[in-house]
């Protein structure tokens, strides 16, 4: 089993469609391409890809499919560098998968800034119209053929990462398909407010659960 993590030199520059005073994002991108031979000179079969996000499917549900900005750095202990290659660092976590599908080969993800340090980080450089890209993290057999390594079954995908070059060519944020929320937060007196409303906590969850009221302009 080996350890598979994405880059290369592909850069975009996207065009931004509102800026506003938003604290989250949320767009459609391509993330891994199925198919053909990426900048690391490996292949990803549909059928392995797919079956990959399928085992994804209820991390997904959760919330809980989430991606780092950047890579892990590597470090000279090899355990310790094992272990993190393998796991998601919440205190580095920049974005959420919110859904997939694949066009034609294309594997799209809806994807979320989260609000965390990182998760505005990320924010600020898609304001800032930067050629922001996704790299898949994961564990898989490699097989030789010619000139490249072809990923087989099972592979097991750890995140998608954030970073600046991404090792499939369309991998990168597509403005086209993105949107801006604004949502105000606050707690006054015991309350929970949103946009000048205030709940008491229990009340409020009760209200977000019964789809009574929306959270980030949208049901939660």
């Amino acid at each position: 089993m080996e350890f598979i993590a994405e880059a290369s030199t592909e850069l975009q520059t996207p065009k931004i469609l509102n800026r506003n005073n938003s604290n989250k994002a949320i767009f459609r991108q391509v993330v891994q391409s199925a198919d053909d031979i990426n900048q690391n000179r490996r292949k990803y079969p549909r059928d392995v890809l797919s079956e990959a996000m399928k085992t994804c499917e209820p991390l997904i549900s959760r919330k809980a499919l989430l991606g780092e900005l950047d890579h892990p750095a590597s470090s000279s202990d090899s355990v310790a560098n094992s272990q993190r290659q393998t796991t998601v660092s919440l205190e580095n976590v920049s974005h959420i998968i919110r859904s997939y599908d694949f066009v034609g080969n294309d594997l799209v993800c809806e994807i979320e800034t989260t609000s965390t340090p990182k998760g505005a980080i990320l924010l600020g450089l898609i304001k800032d119209k930067a050629g922001i890209g996704m790299s898949m993290r994961g564990l898989a057999e490699l097989r030789r053929e010619n000139d490249y390594n072809v990923v087989t079954s099972p592979l097991t995908i750890i995140s998608f990462d954030a970073v600046s070059r991404p090792s499939h060519v369309g991998a990168v944020i597509n403005f086209n398909e993105m949107r801006f929320e604004s949502t105000m937060l606050t707690e006054s007196a015991g309350h929970i407010c949103v946009n000048g409303k205030c709940f008491l906590p229990d009340h409020f969850d009760r209200l977000v659960e019964s789809k009574m009221i929306t959270f980030l302009n949208r049901w939660v």
